[in-house]
């Protein structure tokens, strides 16, 4: 069945195939659902018309009137005799619409040359430049000339949000950040401001943003009038390498684009996807990958600790002198105990799972069982408090994952203290337990065991107390999936390059097998989760493939 047909039942019961209308823009046909504009139907299909202010996730406005299309039949064999924003027009069944006549583009042309009249020439200085749509409609659509002879209107500019900065001199009047503003984050700290020539989009007497979703605003601009301060000025967009990831702020999981240039992580940007963040993420979100670009506390080489002092050591002494260790010690079942963060990846969780289940012959996984709740609170007033919901105190992306793989929550802390009494080894995965109080307890108390190894990415205080230090790849750095607090799988992918002695924990837990004497060869996490789905039944038969670029529900959810 063709994607987008409506099903009806026949008579005889066997389901009917009725297709979708269609209109035909630049002579192509495009399919529509009743209701759908224009734009709408043909961004669906891939097919380009200019647009400022249009959104999917804002109101329609028609208010930048560059996605202007000459309707030459309105599907009863009359046309319409002026230009039609296709953003506000809905689609009728036989209509033939022009994007490129020359009617049409002589409309384009003089929108462009209008909104060119106050922007000034900044695009060598513009943090927007390279992805920027008056930039490349200007190219495409544009005159190269104008007819208007009088001094452009000028501002300043000036930071009106903790993460945001505002250049007024390069606002095309979109009203994208009103919109926004108004309806999705319900503040409606931007306004419209007086009239004509002199109409300006700002905050209300000048006030600070301080809600926690003003990264958007900057995504939304489609010029370079809103810019996120927290990469100003620092590289250019064409620069950067892109690759898809999950948000491990927190147990929402958004999907990110990580750009990064030499190595660097530069900016973190929301990529859509319609069952977990649709368009937007938070801030939080947005400057959680300073620890992947910070050098000095990182663990960039495996550690043993040698008459008392940690000292970088070789993967192979150190795994011969770990394997030594573990064998005097002759530890099984509860005289281990492990300790699972959930920013650990369901691959690793599982064969985390598996060594101290079957390697070291029953032994424990704690994880902490935090329950998210919705961190910020809407406006009474707004409609749809969706963008709320994203942020949530459970400030880890694979918690549900922890709890589907049947790990052993500890909210509290108070199992773990007491697993660890007759602890010999304690292995520790991440780092789980590391904050103040309750978690100081239990580090306190795994210094009574007589062998601590971490695997690990920066130092901590689980580094700080461990024999053995694992050095291992950030999530930036391999692949893998998390599971998020609607139970929804998603993939990971490797956008960095690790450090030349780090190791991707899948291989490394592996390798821990292959100590004990029991080799489980899995291979990459692709494989890993294979054989999740065929041993878990709340991952049954998922792969790599199912899982997908933006994921897939646990079975039962």
């Amino acid at each position: 069945m063709e994607a987008g047909a409506n099903r009806n039942s026949a008579p005889n019961g066997a389901l009917k195939v009725q297709a979708m209308p269609t209109f035909l823009l630049d002579g192509k046909e495009i399919e529509f659902a009743p209701g759908e504009t224009l734009l709408r139907a043909a961004l669906r299909h891939q097919a380009e018309i200019p647009h400022y202010c249009f959104h999917p996730g804002l109101a329609v406005t028609a208010q930048c009137r560059m996605c202007l299309v000459d309707i030459v039949d309105m599907g009863n064999g009359k046309g319409m005799p002026k230009l039609q924003t296709a953003c506000s027009t809905p689609a009728s069944a036989g209509m033939k619409v022009e994007s490129r006549s020359a009617k049409a583009r002589e409309g384009q042309n003089l929108v462009n040359e209008f909104l060119l009249v106050n922007h000034p020439l900044d695009c060598p200085i513009c943090d927007q430049a390279g992805e920027c749509d008056l930039q490349d409609y200007a190219f495409r659509y544009g005159s190269g000339r104008s007819e208007m002879q009088y001094e452009k209107r000028t501002y300043g500019w000036r930071n009106v949000g903790t993460f945001i900065a505002l250049e007024r001199n390069r606002c095309v009047h979109c009203s994208r950040c009103e919109r926004f503003s108004r309806d999705v984050e319900g503040s409606h700290d931007f306004g419209m401001f007086l009239r004509s020539h002199e109409l300006t989009f700002d905050t209300f007497e000048d006030a600070t943003i301080t809600h926690k979703f003003q990264g958007n605003l900057a995504d939304l601009c489609p010029v370079g009038a809103i810019t996120n301060r927290d990469w100003r000025f620092k590289k250019r967009a064409w620069k950067f390498k892109k690759a898809p990831a999950v948000c491990t702020s927190c147990s929402t999981g958004c999907n990110v684009t990580i750009q990064h240039h030499e190595n660097k992580v530069y900016r973190i940007q929301p990529r859509e996807n319609q069952a977990v963040n649709r368009w937007w993420m938070c801030d939080e979100g947005r400057i959680n990958f300073r620890e992947l670009n910070d050098r000095e506390t990182r663990i960039a080489e495996p550690h043993a600790r040698v008459q008392g002092v940690l000292r970088p050591a070789a993967w192979d002494a150190l795994y011969e002198a770990l394997g030594a260790r573990l064998k005097e010690l002759g530890a099984k079942g509860a005289q281990v105990v492990g300790l699972a963060d959930t920013h650990a990846s369901n691959e690793e969780l599982f064969l985390f799972s598996q060594l101290l289940n079957t390697g070291f012959g029953g032994a424990a996984v704690y994880f902490r069982a935090v329950e998210g709740k919705q961190q910020e609170q809407p406006p009474p007033h707004v409609k749809d408090a969706f963008l709320y919901t994203l942020i949530t105190t459970d400030k880890s992306p694979n918690t549900a994952g922890a709890r589907a793989l049947g790990l052993t929550g500890d909210a509290t802390g108070k199992k773990v203290v007491s697993a660890l009494r007759d602890a010999k080894v304690v292995l520790v995965l991440g780092n789980p337990y590391g904050g103040n109080g309750e978690d100081a307890a239990i580090r306190e108390a795994a210094k009574g065991s007589q062998l601590i190894v971490q695997i690990g990415t920066h130092q901590g205080p689980w580094s700080a107390a461990a024999d053995a230090i694992l050095a291992a790849c950030t999530y930036a750095e391999k692949a893998g999936t998390f599971t998020n607090k609607a139970g929804r799988v998603q993939r990971i992918l490797p956008a960095l390059r690790p450090p030349e002695a780090a190791r991707e924990p899948v291989r490394i837990l592996q390798e821990l097998f292959a100590l004990l004497g029991q080799p489980q060869e899995m291979g990459p996490a692709e494989r890993v989760l294979a054989a999740i789905g065929s041993q878990v039944a709340a991952f049954k038969g998922l792969t790599w493939e199912k899982v997908g670029d933006l994921g897939t529900p646990l079975a039962g959810t």
